[in-house]
């Protein structure tokens, strides 16, 4: 803070450009240049500005500017050539506002006053004058002020002996306030000069204090309440206090504790209290609502709560219980005898032996010296690590179409008692409660669910869980249908059984790569042998997915089928449709002239399908767009169909695609599409995923995805190489470090070609990518089936990972693309719906 380097120039020469050099300055430091000058100025050194301008026979100029770095010289550019000039230059650190400055011309006592200065500013002023014959003249500089040198220049005109002459001073210390009235010469009665002062610091504070905390009821009358509070902080220091009562200002004060009198019994008022400091600036009010009253009512009973055990040792707290005025302090008994009065809510009882039972008691006292009946505890000295029985007679009493209520006996405990009941859906505890009887909600109709209940004490302690199946009454109107899982034949297309099949889960992605799993439990008599064969035929037997009458999935039994004899279960999978193709090489060889995304992706599954692949897939949706591109095959590659298509629509132009189950009206029969979604302005879902809210619980998950450099490379069919690369100057420049990636393109055939697909690549490597599994709580009117991959759904979060804002709005509030759905019809919580979203940040950091 305060100068850090200064530099005066005087000259002899006469020039109409005048240079003073100094030290390199840093970026942030200030440059303050006083200009002394008998011929006129016509210009300064660029990005200065100009604050003052006193006119007189040597004038003086103040500019100032805020340096960037590298600044080492300042030149000033005269109408005339001169050698009566004086430059002084002042390097200031911590000094980047101007606050402000003052000039004129005297010729006696001059004046200025500036008020309400940061602290931690510096003030420079200077003065000038031109005198004649004889120089009696000296700086006269006010308190506070240290005087820099003076400067002068003489010469004789015309038989008389002349002379201009400056002085310059700094006050490093100013702060509030500044007031100047006096003479600055001393000497040369009668001859003016020309003066100007310069404020530069730190900004004004314009932070108020904080509001004062815990304001508090500290003494009471029929007609009158005292108040007190803790002390606020600011960063130049609390000047005082200011009470209001039901907003009218009452008293400023440096204290913290404030009496209101004349107040009217029984008539509740509103207290107030801020704090400013020395610039005016006030916090916020704290505010208290008392009512005076002649209070002759204990408090409440104090509830005591058992927090630790150990071997001889006891550490209870308690509640705040309610009164009428405010409970000041705390009776801590033990077996009957007192041991502390306290104001504090928690106490540790030590010593004790270990094993034995004490009675714990405490009781409150109100500001008026009522005091409460005790509460109290019976508590072993002991560590409590036994958890409560187990409730017991645990049955369903009541079920409808949407919820199931569970009801129980009570569970004891050894030692500080049983506080509560935890609630469980499936393996997710989702309420504890202190009743003996709860009621899950927001099921599905006709499903079975597994609902269970443990016990806990007052150490979280918790017992064993006591699970049930129970089953919700079925909705006949068909709201919420059950599924049903029917068998075809790939080739006929014609269907060949229905299987009621278990543990079933199944998932449709962006890009097609959706499996489904399920067992058959060979052990059931259902299972015929026949049965079993029509579900077991990989590659040849199609399965479908009905909720109800709405084909939801479908997709090819495929291998593995696992079998284990303990369980007696068949364990077997499926892929959607156009897994197949996965399993197929492009047949052709040649080039593929000026082709665009969606027809290219069309003729690729296509080009080498059977009749029975064309009846079951369809394609629509967006058109590709762009520049058409020239694309190249060869057989003998053995490029997989599936992995061009994907390459051809992730390419520049393509588009998000997946496998929407449909149905051919014409032949009824199941069939699928292939639905082409728009990447870029992905459709709006309208789904909103809310946690809490309808989400039950989220995982988020991120992979490695930062690339600075991006190489691509061709080979071309005359065994030369193309190269092309992309660096993001951006990010290296602003820290990052060098991450390469190279990619091997295959099928284009110009250098463009090449450009274009490197660029792709490296833009979708600008930073991580993350998604979010989204677990639903499913009800009857949610129809996830129809809602569309790669659409847009908006997230909203408030957790630990993104806590609330500061004014309350979620932490996390954005729309991202869902990637995948994955549903399980019969899980133990009910039908599982888990939606994937898919985020590549924009940010790399």
């Amino acid at each position: 803070m305060g100068i850090v380097q200064e530099k005066v120039y005087a000259t002899q020469t006469q020039s109409s450009s005048h240079t003073v050099s100094f030290s390199p300055t840093s970026n942030g430091q200030r440059i303050v240049a006083f200009v002394f000058s008998y011929a006129g100025v016509n210009s300064v050194s660029a990005g200065y500005e100009s604050h003052e301008w006193a006119s007189n026979t040597i004038g003086v100029r103040l500019y100032s500017k805020v340096s960037s770095g590298g600044d080492s010289s300042f030149t000033v550019s005269l109408g005339n050539a001169s050698d009566r000039l004086f430059i002084w230059i002042y390097v200031l650190e911590g000094a980047p506002v101007y606050h402000g400055s003052r000039s004129g011309v005297s010729t006696g006592s001059m004046s200025l006053s500036v008020t309400n200065i940061p602290d931690g500013c510096v003030m420079l002023g200077g003065f000038s004058q031109y005198v004649t014959n004889v120089d009696n003249g000296s700086a006269n500089w006010p308190s506070g002020f240290s005087s820099r040198g003076t400067a002068w220049r003489d010469w004789t005109e015309s038989g008389v002996a002349r002379r201009v002459w400056s002085s310059t001073s700094a006050n490093e210390y100013v702060g509030s306030s500044v007031s100047i009235s006096q003479a600055l010469v001393s000497g040369n009665a009668g001859v003016s000069y020309a003066w100007a002062f310069g404020l530069f610091g730190p900004p004004e504070d314009t932070e108020p204090p904080t509001v004062p905390a815990n304001l508090r009821l500290t003494g009471m009358t029929p007609t009158s309440v005292t108040v007190a509070w803790d002390a606020s902080s600011d960063n130049s220091g609390v000047a005082g206090y200011t009470t209001y009562l039901n907003g009218v200002e009452k008293t400023s004060t440096s204290g913290r504790t404030a009496t209101f009198s004349g107040l009217t019994p029984g008539v509740s008022v509103t207290v107030q209290v801020d704090a400013y400091d020395s610039l005016g600036n006030r916090s916020e009010k704290a505010e208290l609502v008392v009512t005076p009253i002649n209070d002759t009512t204990p408090p409440l009973t104090p509830v005591i709560k058992v927090t630790a055990l150990a071997a001889g040792r006891i550490t209870v707290g308690w509640d705040t219980p309610y009164d009428q005025s405010v409970v000041v302090s705390y009776g801590v008994y033990l077996n009957g005898a007192k041991r502390a009065e306290q104001a504090g809510r928690t106490y540790t009882f030590s010593g004790l032996t270990a094993g034995a039972v004490y009675t714990i008691g405490v009781d409150a006292l109100d500001l008026l010296g009522n005091r409460s009946a005790k509460g109290t505890r019976t508590v072993r000295a002991q560590a409590d690590t036994t958890p409560p029985t187990l409730p017991g007679s645990v049955q369903v009493v009541a079920t409808s179409k949407t919820a199931i209520t569970l009801a129980w006996n009570a569970s004891t405990d050894d030692n500080v008692g049983v506080t509560g009941y935890g609630l469980y859906l499936g393996g997710l505890r989702i309420a504890e409660v202190p009743s003996r009887v709860y009621t899950f909600t927001g099921l599905t109709p006709g499903v079975a669910y597994t609902v269970g209940v443990d016990a806990t004490d007052e150490l979280g302690n918790r017992s064993n869980r006591v699970m049930l199946q129970a089953t919700t009454l079925a909705d006949l109107s068909g709201a919420a249908p059950p599924y049903e899982y029917v068998l075809y034949d790939w080739d006929s297309h014609l269907p060949l059984d229905s299987l009621p099949l278990q543990n079933v889960s199944f998932e449709v992605t962006l890009g097609g790569g959706g499996t489904l799993s399920a067992d058959i439990p060979l052990y059931d008599a259902a299972y015929t042998i026949g049965r079993v064969a029509a579900a077991t035929r990989p590659e040849r037997t199609m399965i479908m997915v009905y909720r109800g009458e709405q084909l939801v999935w479908g997709g090819r039994i495929i291998d593995p089928q696992d079998y284990d004899s303990e369980t007696g279960v068949l364990k077997v999978t499926a892929e959607e449709v156009v897994g197949i193709y996965g399993h197929r090489y492009v047949a052709f060889t040649g080039p593929r002239i000026a082709t665009v995304a969606d027809t290219e992706v069309t003729w690729l599954l296509e080009h080498a399908s059977a009749a029975a692949d064309r009846r079951w897939l369809t394609f629509e949706g967006v058109a590709g767009s762009g520049t058409p591109v020239d694309r190249e095959y060869r057989a003998e590659d053995f490029e997989r169909i599936l992995d061009k298509a994907a390459e051809v629509a992730a390419a520049p132009g393509g588009f998000d695609w997946w496998v929407k189950p449909s149905w051919d009206a014409t032949a009824d029969r199941p069939r699928f599409v292939l639905r082409r979604i728009n990447r870029d302005t992905p459709p709006d879902t309208g789904l909103t995923l809310e946690f809490p809210g309808n989400v039950r619980r989220f995982k988020r998950s991120t992979r490695r995805g930062l690339v600075t450099r991006t190489w691509g490379q061709l080979r071309r069919p005359d065994g030369g190489v193309m190269l092309s690369s992309v660096t993001r100057d951006d990010l290296l420049a602003d820290g990052w470090p060098l991450i390469e990636e190279a990619w091997q393109f295959d099928g284009l055939t110009s250098q463009a070609a090449l450009d274009a697909e490197t660029r792709r690549a490296s833009d979708a490597s600008a930073g991580a990518k993350q998604l979010f599994e989204f677990d639903l709580a499913i009800t009857s009117d949610v129809r996830w089936w129809q809602w569309e991959l790669g659409g847009a759904a908006r997230v909203v979060v408030t957790d630990h990972l993104y806590p609330a804002l500061p004014d309350g709005s979620p932490g996390l509030d954005r729309v991202m693309k869902i990637v995948s759905l994955k549903v399980q019809p019969d899980s133990t919580e009910g039908e599982l719906v888990t939606v994937t979203t898919g985020e590549h940040t924009v940010a790399v950091d």
